[in-house]
């Protein structure tokens, strides 16, 4: 499972394609490298690096211009228009 979808509707990323698991849409689109996201619960934004097995390496900049690589789950990550 080395693929992350997100709903075009509330931008909530999910591990698997189908149906959302927060507001139960079906318009989901996958999640590319790149893709810029933020951390639900923090101010934290960054863009994606790495996909495997539900976790995400996400490369966060700071507001010092800090560059730094931390890993999270699906749950908590949210797509960014």
């Amino acid at each position: 499972m080395n693929k992350l979808f997100y709903c075009k509707d509330c931008l909530r990323v999910v591990r698997e394609d189908g149906v959302c698991t927060h507001c139960n849409g079906q318009n989901l689109k996958e999640l590319v490298v790149g893709a810029p996201v933020n951390i639900l619960g923090s101010k934290l934004k960054g863009k994606v690096l790495k996909i495997k097995d539900g976790v995400a390496r996400i490369l966060i900049t700071d507001e010092t211009k800090n560059k730094y690589i931390k890993e999270f789950d699906a749950d908590k990550l949210k797509k960014v228009i």
